[in-house]
């Protein structure tokens, strides 16, 4: 007995653990289930998703294709193709909209698509109201300037892309379902073998039925995703329009395509006698095929014989058609499926031909298609345009034979490119037919036939020319002013070196009275007056601003440029000028004279690398009215020539030596710049150039620079006053340079002023700060480091407002302020002399 009843207990408890056991395993089944269900509706609900967006763009292209048929031919009847278009894909969105509530489709995706929708349906109503404006062939031209902007192909590119997006999430999420799908199937495989194992068989029944249900589920879920796929793509992806009509001739599906054809929507026809949709000739040849008694009518069968049928549209407008009627039969009753392919474009392919050919006239880019062998096959005006060969002239031609030029790249090598990656780009170099070189930016794409095999190339060809040469003188211009602002910063520091020179010889020479040291000591100012001048031609050439116009010493100047000359040039150029005696007066700026003759001598020597003669003539000429050769008024003249005995210039060099950049040197070795720099100089002075030059007979320039007819005043200036004396006047010197500030103290001392020094902004402010009651003036140096000149004013401005400042610098004086800097008292131009030095410090007193 107690081992009945310690069995009947273990049974008992068995039982109950089985009990348990199977009430959990019947929550566990019910929640699996629920989750199978939910998910079946997951998935027929972005399935719906896939087939409104997908209907949404074929809508949108069918309201692009009725806009291009009314565009082409101005038939308002492809506008009801355009407008059941947009009402399709309004009436998707409206649907789609629900849907982005719900979270099954991303909310900004929906906007986006939307946002997009709108703007094409606009940019395609613009084109339309364009085309309706006007007489017919200028509104087809209205019409044809909106589609060329590309706004309306991009948008629908944008569109394309997006529904691909929306699609493709939507691909991911039905396929995760179907992986849950499955781990649900295969949680309850597990449920019910748990099961089975817990209640010893006892629910072996329950667990293969619920796994066939399961199975059967899973199944139904696979066969209906198959099943709309198939659908899908009969619908959506057929480029022919396909309607689906039972054995009583009622129309019960229509596909999208089948849809823009009749102009109707599916709901509006479904029901409907299809033939009632058939021009009447045609209508009896359906029938026949349609009839459900005859059974020995073929599965798949043309309608006509194979020739074009008439169909008609809710308008009752005829359309072009070939047709073809399919049977099959499901569950005992007859369906037909009738196949149509609108050859609406073939019969318009022509005209439409033309007319993009019109527009791609227009286009100003060149382009033109050539086949595989570089044959051209066409030519727009734009190519017309850049290369000058007509479309006559090109077409059928080797491109090679016309556009002769170079690339980086042989033509071998970027036809291999071509063919390997579709596109090219590159830039070249090209002659035209009038024989002009020009820089083109192309660009090559491959062309492929239905095969998709390399048919032709386009080539689209864009002159760039003239951004090339805008680019090249930006870059030298870059570089002659760094060279500029080189220049500017050497002759400044030898200025402020040549100062103390200038100044301490000056005071030596007063207080020796020695001949032989009097001489040395006169030698070495000379020689830092030379340097002065050389300097001050230095600033001139790194472009500084211009001197005054004043009278000109014609003779001296080219006297002084052969003195320089010849310590310059190697010996075997001999320098000599012939210059006619009492010379007009001149009036101009002598540094800019002295760069031309200095630029046309630099030019003669390197014309010369083996020696030669360079001479320089002045004389007198009066222009009369036949000098056309000068392209000058009548009048006086001085005429200047450089004439050298080099290798010489062709006539086409001699064109082009004026032009800005243009050089016959080396690379490296020549800006292009010195002939046009001396043209500009001349031509600002209202005189002009000729040149004559032969090859190895030399090359003489000539410019002609007007004579000043006014009275020249040459009345001889008084010698000037002794030099001031200070009277212990106190003078606050600034300046970085301490040779500068030795001799400058020493020479304002002699002279009987009180001096004090500072070598930076910083030490002057100082010192100014301390004693600014009695400082009476103050030299300031511009160009110091960290604090300069003009910061320097300002500060002691701002202690006492009423200080004479004089400013002090090696570069030249600017135009600005009252005669000199931050409207300071007076300038001083390094390197100056004791008595400028003592008169500017008399002047501001």
């Amino acid at each position: 007995m107690p081992s009945l009843s310690n069995n009947s207990t273990w049974v008992n408890t068995l039982l109950a653990i089985a009990a348990v056991g199977v009430m959990i395993l019947c929550i566990i089944g019910g929640y699996t289930a629920w989750d199978a269900a939910h998910n079946s509706e997951e998935i027929l609900k972005h399935s719906q998703i896939q087939h409104q967006v997908r209907s949404i763009l074929a809508g949108m292209k069918d309201a692009e294709t009725g806009q291009r048929g009314y565009l082409i031919t101005g038939d308002e009847t492809y506008l009801f193709l355009f407008h059941v278009g947009l009402s399709k894909a309004k009436e998707q969105l409206a649907t789609l909209q629900h849907h982005s509530a719900t979270g099954h489709l991303l909310p900004e995706q929906f906007s986006a698509l939307s946002r997009l929708i709108e703007e094409k349906r606009i940019k395609l109503q613009d084109a339309i109201d364009a085309r309706r404006e006007g007489p017919e062939a200028e509104a087809f031209n209205k019409a044809r300037d909106v589609v060329k902007t590309g706004a309306s192909k991009l948008l629908m590119e944008q569109i394309e892309a997006l529904t691909g997006e929306i699609l493709a999430v939507q691909d991911d999420e039905l396929e995760r379902r179907e992986h849950l799908a499955n781990r649900l199937a295969g949680r309850h495989v597990a449920t019910l073998v748990v099961g089975l194992m817990l209640t010893l068989g006892t629910f072996l029944a329950a667990a293969i039925v619920t796994h066939r249900e399961t199975s059967e589920r899973n199944r139904a879920v696979v066969k209906f995703r198959t099943e709309r796929a198939r659908h899908i793509a009969v619908i959506d992806a057929s480029m022919d329009a396909v309607v689906a009509v039972d054995d009583t001739g009622s129309i019960v599906m229509l596909n999208p395509i089948a849809e823009n054809l009749f102009q109707h929507r599916e709901r509006d026809i479904a029901g409907h006698s299809f033939v009632s949709w058939i021009a009447a000739p045609n209508r009896s040849d359906f029938l026949e095929l349609m009839k459900p008694a005859k059974a020995n009518v073929s599965v798949r069968s043309s309608v006509a014989g194979g020739q074009i049928i008439r169909g008609l549209r809710s308008d009752g407008t005829e359309f072009p058609a070939e047709a073809v009627v399919s049977r099959a039969e499901i569950d005992g009753q007859l369906l037909f499926t009738v196949m149509l392919r609108d050859v609406t474009e073939r019969e318009t392919g022509r005209l439409r031909l033309r007319e993009q050919t019109a527009i791609l006239s227009h286009v100003r880019d060149s382009i033109h298609v050539r086949d595989l062998n570089d044959m051209i096959l066409t030519w727009n005006e734009g190519a017309l345009n850049l290369f000058g060969w007509t479309a006559t002239e090109a077409t059928g031609k080797i491109a090679a034979s016309l556009i002769s030029g170079s690339s980086l790249q042989p033509e071998e090598q970027i036809r291999e490119e071509l063919l390997a990656n579709g596109t090219w780009n590159g830039e070249r170099e090209v002659t035209t037919k009038d024989g002009r070189l020009r820089t083109i930016e192309s660009r090559r794409s491959l062309i492929v036939d239905t095969a998709g095999q390399p048919a032709s190339q386009l080539v689209i060809d864009i002159d760039i020319t003239d951004e090339k040469r805008r680019e090249r003188i930006e870059r030298r211009s870059q570089r002659l002013e760094s060279i500029g602002t080189l220049t500017s910063g050497i002759a400044h520091d030898l200025n402020n070196i040549l100062t103390p020179i200038t100044m301490g010889a000056r005071l030596l020479r007063n207080h020796y009275s020695d001949e032989k040291v009097a001489g040395l000591i006169e030698t070495i100012v000379s020689s830092a007056d030379r340097g002065t001048a050389l300097i001050q031609q230095l600033l001139s050439f790194a472009g500084g601003n211009p001197g005054p116009r004043k009278r000109v010493d014609v003779k001296g100047l080219i006297e002084e440029t052969c003195a320089i000359l010849r310590h310059t040039l190697t010996q075997k150029i001999l320098v000599s000028n012939d210059i006619t005696p009492s010379l007009w007066p001149l009036f101009a700026d002598p540094n800019e004279i002295s760069q031309v003759l200095m630029n046309l001598a630099i030019n003669a020597r390197d014309a010369m690398p083996h020696g030669g003669h360079l001479t320089f003539e002045a004389t007198n000429v009066v222009l009369k009215e036949n000098a056309v050769q000068v392209n000058l008024p009548r009048g006086r003249y001085i005429s200047i020539s450089v004439i050298d005995t080099g290798m010489g210039m062709s006539q086409d060099i001699v064109e082009r030596i004026f032009d800005p950049f243009f050089t016959t040197k080396e690379q490296g070795k020549g800006t292009g710049l010195g002939l046009a720099t001396c043209m500009g100089i001349v031509k600002s002075h209202g005189g002009s150039f000729t040149v004559y030059s032969e090859p190895g007979n030399g090359t003489k320039f000539t410019f002609y620079l007007p004579a000043n007819d006014e009275s020249v005043d040459t009345t001889l200036v008084p010698d000037a006053p002794s030099l001031p004396k200070g009277d212990g006047k106190c003078i606050l010197l600034i300046d970085d340079e301490n040779s500068i500030l030795q001799v400058a103290k020493t020479t304002l001392e002699i002279h009987g002023y009180v001096v004090q020094t500072a070598s930076s902004g910083a030490a002057g402010i100082a010192l100014f700060q301390k004693q600014s009651s009695a400082i009476r003036v103050v030299i300031v140096d511009m160009m110091m480091p960290e604090l300069d000149g003009s910061d320097t004013i300002r500060v002691l401005r701002s202690i006492r407002p009423d200080i004479p400042v004089i400013a002090s610098s090696g570069l030249k004086k600017p135009e600005h302020g009252k005669g000199s800097i931050e409207s300071t008292a007076a300038f001083l131009s390094k390197p100056y002399s004791d008595e400028q030095l003592l008169k500017a410090i008399q002047l501001v007193l």
